[in-house]
């Protein structure tokens, strides 16, 4: 026994906190449930992949719910045997129902599992319509779908033509121009030559000028000069696949010659004799569909009827019949 004047001792422990709390064990059985329900899954798939039809039939036949629609009564749970009102077991003596009931997948229950085996094409039902019975459309919405998307591939093809048309026609002027320049002998002959787009196709129009005729004065003898221009263009339009037509005009003086001989005359010889000189140089005659003689009908200067502008030979460039406009 330790004397009165010994002192006690004290040992003091301490423990070093680590800083984290305690977090029990409860993540973990929510964990393991995880676990579980992925593994349940997986399996699931694994078995729908690995199983026949035979098999997937079956397995959706028993988990598909099985009514009569004679009375409510099914094959399932209890047989059926379940009490109507008064006491009537239903699907026995009970009246039969006048509801639909829901078919479950009863016709085709592998389309529980794949959408693609399901008809789910849309339907129109038409309410109130009030047009005549010999009136009413009866075209689907799968066919109007249909005249839609066709419409739709008609204008784009008939849009792509027109663009190439408008390409052809900017090349096949640029070529016309470009070789009449290059010419020396024929250069002076640009200012005689004109292109207009009109509603009926590419005009290459030969006009006279004042000092420069394309013919000789009351005749339909083509001027040499004139005959290696509608070479150029022939050579130009020989490989294209479009008809031609072609028109002489005339100025409003009178012919001078006797007979019965008019400018109605002239123009279409000048048309014709226009029409040799491009088969000569290599223009299809089939591709020739139109040849007239307007005289002085259709002046290109209406201001001044005797002007030597209105005197002129047009080879019309006709529309590709896929990039013709339609009104």
């Amino acid at each position: 026994m330790a004397g009165k004047n010994e002192q006690a001792i004290v040992i003091k422990r301490i423990e070093e906190d680590d800083g984290h709390g305690h977090h029990g064990g409860a993540w973990k059985v929510a964990y393991a449930d995880f676990m579980t329900a992925m593994m349940a899954f997986f399996l699931l798939l694994w078995i729908l992949a690995a199983s026949d039809e035979e098999k997937l039939r079956g397995l959706a036949d028993y988990f598909t719910p099985s009514l009569s629609e004679s009375g409510g009564r099914g094959e399932g749970f209890l047989d059926g045997t379940v009490l109507a009102q008064d006491g009537v077991m239903s699907g026995t003596d009970g009246p039969a129902t006048p509801v639909q009931l829901p078919s479950f997948g009863q016709e085709n229950p592998l389309a529980v599992f794949d959408s693609r085996l399901r008809d789910e094409s849309p339907k129109a039902v038409v309410e109130y319509d009030t047009r005549p019975e010999g009136e009413r459309d009866t075209t689907t919405v799968n066919e109007e779908g249909q005249d839609g998307i066709e419409a739709a591939q008609a204008a784009a093809e008939a849009e792509r033509a027109q663009q190439q048309w408008e390409e052809a026609q900017t090349r096949l002027e640029d070529q016309i121009l470009e070789q009449v320049i290059s010419n020396p002998e024929l250069q002076a002959l640009s200012e005689n030559l004109r292109f207009d787009r009109t509603e009926n196709g590419l005009e290459i129009q030969i006009v006279d000028k004042t000092g420069s005729s394309m013919f000789a004065t009351g005749s339909a003898r083509i001027a040499d000069k004139t005959r290696e221009l509608l070479r150029i263009i022939g050579e130009a339009v020989a490989e294209l696949p479009n008809d031609l037509t072609i028109s002489g005009h005339t100025d409003s003086v009178p012919y001078s010659g006797s007979g019965t001989y008019s400018n109605w005359e002239l123009s279409a010889d000048r048309a014709n004799a226009t029409r040799r000189v491009l088969v000569e140089n290599g223009v299809s005659a089939a591709r020739i569909t139109g040849i007239s003689g307007l005289a002085d009908t259709a002046p290109l200067d209406p201001a001044t009827p005797d002007a030597p502008e209105n005197r002129r030979i047009s080879v019309t460039v006709l529309y590709p019949d896929s990039a013709r406009p339609h009104p």
